[in-house]
C-alpha cells in the first residue's frame, strides 16, 4: 500500500472552501455597471538635464502635455538647478504666450533637485510657460487643457441580487 487515502469528505469540502474564496472575491471585486465614466487623467513632466530630444542644457519632458480639464500636472525637477514653471508673456517668450486658457497659471517660484511643483487646470485652453531662471529658448512648454464633456454618473449593480442599502 502507498499510504491511507483520504476519505471523499475532505476533498468535497476543499471543493467548497474554493467555491467559497471564488464567491468571496467576487463579490469583494469592482463590479462592472456598463456606466462611460471618464476619469479625471493628469499628466507629469520632468525637469531634466538633456533628455532625448533635448538640444538645449535643460528641457522639460515632455515638453507639451493635453491633459482633460480638472486634471493636476505635477511638474518634478530631475535635475542638479533650480527651475521653475512660469507662464509665458510675449515679452519674455520671444512673442509667445502665454495661450488663451484663462486659469491663473502664474509662476511657481524656483524649486530645487528632488521638489515638485503642481497645478489643476480647470478651463479649457492653450497655456505656455518657460523656466524664468534659464530663459524661453532654452526651455519652454505648453499645456492643452480639453473638455472632458459630460460625466455619466454610474448606477450601481446589485450583488447577486441582493439589493443595496438604501434602495427599495
Amino acid at each position: 500500500m502507498h499510504g491511507r487515502r483520504r476519505p471523499r469528505t475532505a476533498a468535497a469540502g476543499g471543493g467548497a472552501a474554493l467555491l467559497a474564496v471564488v464567491l468571496l472575491a467576487a463579490v469583494h471585486a469592482p463590479l462592472t455597471t456598463g456606466a462611460k465614466v471618464t476619469p479625471t487623467q493628469g499628466g507629469r513632466v520632468l525637469v531634466e538635464e538633456s533628455p532625448s530630444g533635448c538640444s538645449a542644457g535643460f528641457c522639460y519632458a515632455p515638453a507639451d502635455i493635453d491633459i482633460r480639464d480638472g486634471a493636476t500636472v505635477t511638474w518634478f525637477n530631475n535635475s542638479a538647478a533650480a527651475h521653475t514653471v512660469t507662464r509665458c508673456t510675449p515679452a519674455a517668450c520671444a512673442g509667445q504666450g502665454p495661450g488663451d486658457g484663462p486659469d491663473a497659471l502664474g509662476d511657481s517660484g524656483p524649486f530645487a533637485n528632488g521638489a515638485s511643483w503642481f497645478f489643476t487646470f480647470r478651463t479649457p485652453g492653450r497655456y505656455v510657460y518657460y523656466c524664468s531662471l534659464h530663459g524661453y529658448r532654452v526651455m519652454h512648454g505648453s499645456v492643452t487643457v480639453h473638455a472632458a464633456g459630460p460625466q455619466a454618473t454610474p448606477t450601481p449593480a446589485q450583488p447577486l441580487g441582493v439589493p443595496l442599502p438604501g434602495t427599495p
